[in-house]
């Protein structure tokens, strides 16, 4: 989608838009001022036609190939992300590493966790690791559903960086129409937690060594702290 191919011209610099919405990427205002329409947007994009998972899996093809190379564009770019934060070199090459093993598992086994019915998702994620919300995300596209994303306040923009150049692999735009990562402090935008959660038919917490789902009305307070 355009807005993801300017942001990735003009990223550096652009610390206020942290949000990664549908494509776009957004400051707190803009987020405050749309995050109220989440569920009913998320159920327009769920009526229309059904994502193929055959979109997916191309895509997570060609954003394999992007990060297969050490000198290309946006593994530099996720590699600044996590180096910004004081991650050692020798986890960031563990990083890449467990990415481009998990992608194309992650892609073969979509088709056998194929859902009747696509939903909207939200996906808690905690720890430091820095794939695990994106990984997650990729298994709800597999499934056609509309993911969205919560990482802590301090997260290094590495979930919504990887999430993106995932959704600029695709040329119909459907993979950005059904991601949304937003970056925030559950204590302090309780409002937020909340519109994320309340019209969710699921939300799973995802962490480095767990992953597990609530139904629709869990109370999400104690989930994360971050």
């Amino acid at each position: 989608m355009k807005h993801v191919l300017d942001h990735q011209q003009r990223l550096h610099g652009c610390g206020a838009n942290r949000h990664f919405w549908r494509g776009a990427w957004l400051d707190e205002d803009e987020v405050d001022r749309r995050i109220g329409t989440l569920g009913r947007t998320a159920r327009l994009v769920l009526g229309t036609s059904r994502l193929s998972p055959l979109v997916v899996v191309a895509a997570c093809g060609r954003l394999r190939t992007a990060l297969n190379s050490p000198r290309a564009e946006l593994r530099g770019r996720l590699t600044d992300r996590l180096r910004a934060r004081n991650v050692s070199g020798a986890k960031i090459d563990r990083v890449f590493t467990d990415l481009l093993d998990a992608l194309p598992r992650l892609a073969h086994s979509g088709f056998h966790g194929r859902t009747p019915q696509p939903r909207l998702h939200t996906h808690i994620v905690t720890g430091s690791e820095p794939a695990v919300g994106a990984l997650s995300a990729v298994e709800g596209l597999l499934s056609g559903h509309f993911n969205v994303v919560k990482t802590s306040r301090d997260d290094s923009l590495f979930t919504a960086e990887l999430l993106a150049g995932l959704a600029g692999q695709d040329v119909t735009g459907q993979i950005a129409a059904r991601v949304v990562v937003l970056r925030f402090s559950a204590v302090q935008r309780r409002d937020w937690m909340s519109q994320i959660c309340d019209p969710a038919d699921t939300v799973a917490v995802c962490g480095p060594k767990l992953s597990y789902a609530h139904p629709a009305g869990t109370r999400w307070s104690t989930m994360d702290q971050n």
